[in-house]
This record gives structure tokens, C-alpha cells and sequence, in this order.
């Protein structure tokens, strides 16, 4: 450096001295970026990200492994597909038809000024690129949703043994002489839903096995059968109604006989035991109870809830919900019981 600066102030008496350059300091001088040392942070920080997403994606497909392992798992991750489909396919048949429409009105008004009166235009005109692909959206969604809900009932027709044990084990767990009134409530709450249960999977097992032409006797073929076929799956669909009916009955009767004080137990210390470690300990396990307890209440409330116009739509011959509000329902249906379920797997 030039105009270097001297290690001393002290300005020498003989002028023919002179003061030596000082050796700069390199370690005082400012430290620029490289590119080399920012190519190297990059690729540090994309590595983390890289490892971070490949350890989120294992934990989810960790997950979805147990989930898909057990057949309720399973039954409520295809539930939620396939109403997600149902409610895709309505709101893109809806634009598609908005933009056939369109077509259709701008084609109109072009030739109004060439046709004379009482002429009629028949052309066959390419549909633009984008109309296609939504096409082909609105028919493979339908036709996914439609195997979906094949199977699900195809897989369900084995459920009556699942019932059997149901009643077998309500039947041999008696209730003592003292049960309270909400307990006598909840057990013929629970005979009825599963005679109800009953009555649903025999109707919808007899209505899809005539449906793919496995009962061919005299009563279930020809205009008969087909008019017989139709009747089960009403009652099936009623059946199931009084199911949700009394689902929602429970989750009241639950609700109602609620003790506050049973609701404020865990939030009360306790006093005594055989220390503060094992006295804070059961309120944890307490206050985790309770709240296990509300989200499962209010899991099975939101779930029988969205139920139950869908089963009113399926038990009314003329029906009552259009495409969209099955599935905007279905979504919320199954949606909770999917979070049940995927919470489950943690």
C-alpha cells in the first residue's frame, strides 16, 4: 500500500530515516464469499432439505403401510377417495358443461346472420385441447369412483360375522344389578344398532349379488327381480339410516349423562398418593383420557352427521341430494374417520 501508515507516531528526528512499509495484515481484511463457498452452502442446505423430505416422506409411507394393513384402514381411505372423486366429478361436469355451452352460444350467434329462416346448421367442429382433457377428467373420475364403491361393498359382504361377534360380546358382558340409567340406555341403544346393522348388510348383500347376476331364480330375474333388487337396496339404505339415527342417539345420551365433576377430576391435583411424581403423572394420564375421549365424540358426531342425509338420499327412490352434495358429505364422512384412522398410525 501507498499511502501505508507507520506502526509508531513518533515522527524521526533525521530526516534521511526512513519508516518501513508495515506488512499488511490478512487476517484483519475483510473475508469475501467465493463462489466455491457459496456453491458449497447450497449444496449443504439442498442436502438438508433433501434429507429432512426423505425422512417425512419414509415416516408417511411408514403410515400409510399400517393404515392400508388393517381392513378399516383401508375401507376409510377408499371412502374418502371415492367421495373426493364423486365431488370432482360434479364440479368439473358442471364447467364442462358451462364451456360446451359456450361453444355451443358462440357458434349460434356467428351463423344467426348467414341461415335464412328455418334453416338448420349441423357441423362437427373439433373441441379445443382444454375441453378434452376435462372430458376425460369427468369420465375417469366417475369410473374410479364407481370401482371404488364396487369393491367397498363387495368387501363388506363377510360383515355379518363381524356382527356376530359384536352381539356375542355384548351378550356375555352383562351388566351388573347396579348399572346406572345411562349404561341400561346405552345397551339397548347398542341391540338396536346392531339389529339394525343386521337388517342393512343381509338387504345389501342379496340387492349386489343380484346386481351382478349371482341370484338367478324365478324372484330375481327378469322386470321382478330387477324391481325386488331395487326394494333391497332402499331398506338396506333405511336400515342403515336407523343406524346413524341411533348413533347420534348415543353420542347425546353420552353427552347428556356427562358427569362435571368426572369432566373436572383431571384438572384437580390430587392430594395423598405415594408421591407428587405419581400424583402428576395419573392427571397427565387423566387430562390425555379426556381428551382422547372428546375428539373420539366428536370424531363419530361430524361423521354420523354428514351420514345422515346421504342415507336419506339412498332410501328415497327419487333420491335427494344431487352429485355434489354426496360428495361434499362424503368428504366430511369420511374425512373423520380418516384423521381416526391416520391419527392411529402415529
Amino acid at each position: 500500500m501507498e499511502d501505508s501508515h507507520p506502526d509508531t507516531t513518533t515522527i524521526p528526528s533525521d530526516p534521511t530515516i526512513t519508516t518501513e512499509s508495515p506488512i499488511p495484515r490478512h487476517d484483519k481484511a475483510p473475508k469475501l464469499s467465493t463462489p466455491s463457498t457459496l456453491l458449497q452452502r447450497l449444496r449443504l442446505l439442498l442436502l438438508k432439505r433433501l434429507t429432512i423430505t426423505a425422512r417425512t416422506t419414509d415416516r408417511t409411507l411408514v403410515r400409510l403401510s399400517k393404515l392400508l394393513s388393517t381392513p378399516s384402514g383401508t375401507d376409510v381411505l377408499l371412502c374418502t377417495t371415492s367421495y373426493t372423486l364423486t365431488l370432482l366429478h360434479a364440479l368439473l361436469s358442471r364447467l364442462l358443461e358451462k364451456k360446451l355451452a359456450n361453444i355451443a352460444t358462440d357458434i349460434a350467434e356467428k351463423a344467426d346472420g348467414i341461415l335464412l329462416p328455418g334453416e338448420t346448421l349441423i357441423a362437427s367442429l373439433p373441441a379445443p385441447t382444454s375441453t378434452k382433457i376435462l372430458a376425460q377428467i369427468v369420465g375417469s373420475s366417475k369410473a374410479l369412483a364407481d370401482v371404488i364403491a364396487d369393491y367397498r361393498i363387495f368387501v363388506r359382504m363377510w360383515g355379518l360375522l363381524g356382527l356376530y361377534t359384536w352381539a356375542r360380546d355384548t351378550y356375555a358382558d352383562e351388566l351388573p344389578a347396579d348399572a346406572s340409567r345411562k349404561e341400561k340406555i346405552l345397551r339397548g341403544l347398542t341391540w338396536a344398532a346392531i339389529a339394525s346393522c343386521v337388517g342393512f348388510q343381509t338387504l345389501e348383500n342379496g340387492a349386489y349379488l343380484s346386481s351382478k347376476g349371482a341370484l338367478t331364480s324365478a324372484s330375481w330375474t327378469g322386470e321382478v327381480g330387477k324391481a325386488r333388487e331395487n326394494t333391497w337396496w332402499l331398506w338396506s339404505s333405511r336400515f342403515w339410516a336407523v343406524y346413524v339415527g341411533l348413533e347420534l342417539v348415543r353420542l347425546g345420551i353420552m353427552r347428556f349423562y356427562k358427569s362435571p365433576a368426572a369432566a373436572g377430576a383431571s384438572k384437580t391435583p390430587e392430594v395423598g398418593g405415594d408421591g407428587e411424581k405419581e400424583d402428576k403423572i395419573r392427571r397427565e394420564e387423566a387430562v390425555r383420557q379426556e381428551k382422547l375421549g372428546e375428539w373420539l365424540w366428536w370424531k363419530d358426531l361430524a361423521s354420523n352427521v354428514a351420514y345422515a342425509p346421504m342415507t336419506l338420499h339412498w332410501s328415497m327412490e327419487q333420491g335427494l341430494l344431487s352429485d355434489l352434495g354426496v360428495g361434499a358429505c362424503g368428504i366430511v364422512a369420511g374425512g373423520a374417520l380418516l384423521a381416526d384412522a391416520w391419527r392411529r398410525t402415529a
